[in-house]
């Protein structure tokens, strides 16, 4: 994939079995294409990264936009694109990204989306979604991600107002999250902070979402589905962020706003990613809930 940032430059993805198209801006994404595609966008934002995503265009009232976890980064190789072939059982518009905070360093399993101290690449990405939607005639956006993919939905979400997150037991504070983890990620995006806590002091919302949400009224609606055999999170993530929104961790349900819900249920032990059947329910029942209406396609599997 080293394509020169020109204008409409092309090349192709053997793994993901799609062409690549460099662009020189959003406004140049096809939404009439045939097939699906994977472009590289250049940012205006100051620092080192592009946005790279797998767009699948269709013939529909909504977009999907997913986002990944963690990869074990000798299996995985970049750009990392998730759920897409579940995608296809939606009608649905899909657009998966990739999260290029990974590309700074070869032993960084989880980025959150968060780039670097001088770019903040979940910014670049939501400016992104906002023209696809447009351009693409989309009236209704969801975001979904599992894990640090579901972190990167709702910080993204909030910056889209209107937009719905779907979010399967994300972290809610990369500080709480596995320390050397975020070590490696401070290290190699955050080089003059010692610490996540110092890179938190100066940039609370980026990572960690109980401080963006923690104003009551927020501009978009969320999903929060928590496996409540993954202990870990439920008792570091889940529960803090449940506090925050005056919803009991216990028993979960809608907080006083009527913007975001939190579901709590049993799913596999420890930190899974969910079913496809799971995944495509929940995403069919916040449409439903939050957008008022039905989005066909079939949830079994």
């Amino acid at each position: 994939m080293n394509l020169q940032k020109s204008t409409q430059e092309t090349a192709w993805d053997d793994r993901n079995d799609v062409e690549i198209r460099r662009l020189g801006s959003a406004a140049e994404i096809d939404h009439l294409a045939a097939e699906p595609y994977e472009f590289v966008l250049a940012t205006s934002s100051e620092g080192p990264l592009d946005v790279v995503g797998l767009y699948a265009p269709k013939v529909s009232k909504t977009l999907i936009v997913t986002f990944h976890g963690s990869l074990q980064r000798s299996k995985y190789q970049l750009p990392r694109f998730e759920w897409r072939r579940t995608l296809g059982h939606l009608n649905a518009a899909a657009l998966l990204f990739a999260d290029t905070t990974l590309a700074l360093g070869d032993n960084i399993p989880l980025g959150w989306y968060i780039g670097t101290k001088e770019q903040n690449i979940a910014a670049d990405i939501a400016a992104v979604v906002k023209q696809v939607a447009a351009d693409g005639g989309y009236e209704h956006i969801i975001l979904v991600g599992s894990s640090g993919g579901g972190f990167a939905a709702m910080a993204i979400s909030h910056r889209l107002p209107g937009s719905v997150a779907v979010s399967f037991s994300p972290q809610t504070r990369v500080g709480d999250y596995i320390p050397w983890v975020a070590k490696v990620l401070v290290n190699a995006a955050f080089p003059d902070h010692p610490t996540i806590d110092s890179v938190e002091k100066d940039f609370p919302e980026r990572v960690n979402l109980r401080r963006l949400y923690a104003d009551p009224d927020i501009p978009n609606y969320v999903r929060y589905v928590q496996n409540s055999n993954d202990g870990d999170h439920v008792d570091k993530h889940y529960t803090p962020f449940a506090e925050v929104r005056s919803i009991d961790p216990a028993t979960g349900g809608m907080d006083p706003t009527g913007r975001l819900r939190l579901v709590l249920e049993p799913m596999s032990n420890g930190h899974e990613p969910p079913s496809r059947g799971r995944f495509l329910r929940h995403i069919q029942e916040a449409h439903q809930e939050f957008f008022g209406v039905k989005l066909g396609g079939e949830a079994n599997g």
